[in-house]
């Protein structure tokens, strides 16, 4: 906790530093989610990976260091969602059905180094990287299941939080290290790279859970 804060800190005093020479962005992309865990008893390891679709919008806030090194501070919020299902029948009298949803919804605050140059007049190449500080709002499992025997059914559905005390076994912040690159053309950024989690988010014993995500997507500077 006191090093997300640190991070916040450091991201504000730069933001007033250099409000001179800022620029303010927009922007929304695509970011598959995966976390994978890896669970030891004895001399043995087992790996659990879990994927996701996931999407972001925000906006960025870049300030001129110098030259043509800049840090860009962001705020974007970020919704990942996964499902599947397994379904059974016999003879066409009964059938069954079992629908698997996860959803998770985080919020990103990217603090970003970028260095770039001039390709043509009004095309400009740059490299980014630096910490992102993430935290979970929400998070959670939902499994329904249905039955019909010979015309007559029902459902039923659970719940998991991955995040509450008595239910979930995740930890909402996570800090990450990214890396990618920008291409802008006027006042147009297309930009892509990859968030490696750095932080254990399970809570089980013996178990590590971590995050990634690869990362494309378009912005506007304002």
């Amino acid at each position: 906790m006191k090093k997300v804060f640190a991070f916040v800190a450091v991201a504000a005093a730069l933001l007033v530093a250099g409000k001179a020479n800022a620029q303010i962005g927009i922007h929304a992309g695509y970011a598959p989610q995966t976390y994978l865990s890896k669970y030891t008893t004895g001399n043995n390891t087992y790996t659990d990976t879990t994927k996701m679709g996931g999407f972001f919008v925000g906006a960025d806030y870049n300030v001129n260091l110098s030259g043509d090194l800049n840090v860009s501070v962001g705020l974007q919020a970020r919704y990942n969602t996964a499902s599947d299902s397994v379904s059974a029948s016999l003879f066409g009298l009964a059938s069954g059905k079992v629908k698997r949803t996860n959803a998770q919804i985080l919020v990103d605050v990217p603090i970003l180094f970028n260095y770039g140059f001039n390709l043509t007049n009004d095309l400009k190449l740059s490299v980014f990287l630096g910490p992102t500080i993430s935290y979970a709002l929400s998070g959670k499992t939902t499994v329904v299941t249905s039955a019909n025997v010979a015309g007559f059914g029902g459902s039923n559905t659970n719940e998991i939080n991955w995040y509450k005390a008595d239910e979930g076994n995740m930890n909402a912040f996570d800090l990450s290290g990214t890396i990618g690159v920008n291409l802008d053309f006027n006042g147009i950024r297309f930009f892509g790279g990859y968030n490696m989690g750095l932080m254990n988010l399970s809570k089980e014993d013996n178990t590590t859970m971590k995050g990634s995500n690869i990362f494309v997507g378009v912005g506007y500077t304002l």
